[in-house]
């Protein structure tokens, strides 16, 4: 049979929405009123200008912006956040779309309970896609960061179909697609059937998981059981959104910390081809540590990250728990709750050992990159030590020549007090090897690592007088017996200082 011909009674959609409203490194995260402006926007399309007084009734909104000033002082973990409880509004054209928001506070989420139905009347199948036009509802346009979860309620009226084949042409309609999301369980809730389906999102989605139940109506007293447990089934899909969810950023937390392993390794091996020159190699560490540095606290932050989230996902299977214990005391003895039974036995579990397997394997990177760090900061102070003994070394020779260029160049003067004679083959000299003579000493004071002033302009512009010439002949004798003699003054006194 075509979705035409399939007719049910008293459809409703139920829109269940979670979303962060604060967190523990904020009290506040920065879009905490996103649900709440998308639900808002439904009201065009669904022309449900009711709707547009969302704002007015929420006491997390003042002056029609968001405050969550109105929640403070109150206890928040089930926090009713608008005074009258719900907000009904109603929209006809053919049929009569009535609907109801019942939005809360859950600790540290927002959570609704956003429903429309087509109360006391008999429609096809097909129409059931009015429940979500333009897919309005769906992940992408709630932006819900916690997840969703949309409860599909119809009655059949052709018991000659098969539960499930009912349920799968009731989520074609919904979805607008010819190919529903696969079955992933089924069971049986207040005496009617129920039928799960779920989308799994890539890794790199923004929203963790689309989540849809299809409950037949084949008892007459399913809503009023239904209506008895919503406070617990909100909790209940409160805390399974909470575990999906966390689960979902601890994959990506994993993935993210992959990738920086992966590049410690290309890291590393760059310790083994540093250049050979001390300039050269210092730069090359610095950068290497800088890089690592940054390397480090970002793989820290993934493996603080998966320990929150395992944190998150162990204390939301202990409450999901006790909310599936309320609901099976208030269950019918023929009901079968292996659906709900199956994601606190398997899926908490299995997200909880996969997230100790991401953490067993990525805390062995987490010393290497300790090591790493280490190593490059012991190469750093040994590079650096032997720059200074260098620059040492250099000064301690560049005093030495100069002492001894002045001592000599004082007993050249005492010796020979007036070398006229040699005066204007000095002066003829200097003008001669002027030029190279500043180069000369540009780059001695350069290896020397001294400042080099202004000495080579001087040198340039500065005349020559008979007195500069006497001078100049004497330091050239000093300097001159300073290079011959110098160096074996060092090495004698460097002998007499280490006893060596």
């Amino acid at each position: 049979m075509t979705q035409q011909n399939l007719r049910v009674k008293n459809p409703s959609v139920t829109l269940y929405a979670f979303h962060l409203c604060s967190e523990l490194a904020t009290e506040e995260v920065t879009d905490a009123d996103l649900m709440w402006e998308n639900l808002i926007k439904l009201s065009n399309i669904f022309s449900m200008p009711e709707l547009q007084q969302l704002r007015e009734k929420l006491i997390c909104y003042q002056d029609g912006k968001y405050n969550s000033a109105g929640e403070q002082g109150q206890r928040t973990d089930y926090l009713e956040l608008i005074p009258e409880r719900e907000l009904r509004f109603v929209a006809q054209d053919d049929l009569t779309l009535s609907g109801s928001v019942y939005p809360l506070r859950i600790h540290d989420a927002y959570a609704v309970d956003f429903t429309f139905s087509f109360q006391n009347q008999e429609v096809a199948v097909n129409h059931l896609r009015r429940f979500n036009p333009q897919s309005c509802l769906m992940p992408n346009h709630i932006q819900a960061s916690l997840g969703q979860t949309l409860l599909l309620y119809a009655k059949p009226l052709d018991d000659a179909v098969a539960d499930k084949n009912f349920a799968d042409e009731c989520v074609k309609a919904l979805l607008h697609d010819a190919k529903p999301p696969s079955l992933s369980n089924q069971g049986q809730l207040f005496g009617s059937p129920i039928f799960e389906y779920e989308i799994i999102p890539k890794l790199d989605a923004l929203y963790p998981l689309t989540h849809i139940l299809v409950w037949l109506g084949k008892y007459a007293k399913t809503l009023e059981l239904a209506g008895n447990a919503n406070f617990e089934l909100i909790n209940l899909l409160n805390c399974r959104h909470k575990v999906l969810f966390a689960y979902h950023q601890a994959r990506q937390s994993n993935d993210s910390a992959r990738k920086i392993y992966n590049a410690l390794d290309g890291e590393s091996q760059k310790l083994h081809k540093l250049p050979e020159t001390p300039e050269e190699r210092l730069k090359e560490l610095e950068i290497l540590l800088n890089k690592t540095s940054d390397n480090t606290f970002e793989y820290a932050r993934h493996l603080r990250n998966l320990d929150a989230h395992r944190t998150t996902i162990q204390a939301n299977t202990i409450n999901y728990a006790k909310w599936l214990g309320h609901i099976r005391d208030m269950s019918l003895p023929t009901d079968d709750l292996t659906f709900l039974d199956d994601f606190h036995a398997k899926i908490c579990q299995h997200h909880l050992q996969q997230i100790d397997v991401y953490l067993d394997y990525l805390k062995p990177g987490h010393h290497l990159f300790e090591q790493m760090t280490t190593t490059i900061l012991g190469l750093l102070h040994i590079g650096e030590q032997k720059q200074q003994m260098i620059r040492a070394e250099k000064f301690e020779f560049l005093i030495t020549f100069i002492g001894a260029a002045v001592g000599t160049g004082a007993i050249s003067a005492t010796a020979i007090p007036d070398p006229s004679h040699l005066i204007a083959l000095i002066s003829h000299f200097f003008d001669l090897i002027r030029l190279p003579l500043i180069d000369s000493i540009s780059h001695f004071f350069d290896w020397i690592q001294l400042p080099l002033f202004e000495l080579p302009k001087l040198l340039n512009n500065f005349a020559l007088p008979e007195d500069i010439l006497k001078v100049m002949f004497h330091l050239i004798v000093g300097g001159t017996t300073s290079l011959v003699f110098t160096p074996l003054i060092s090495v004698i006194s460097k002998r007499r200082f280490t006893g060596k």
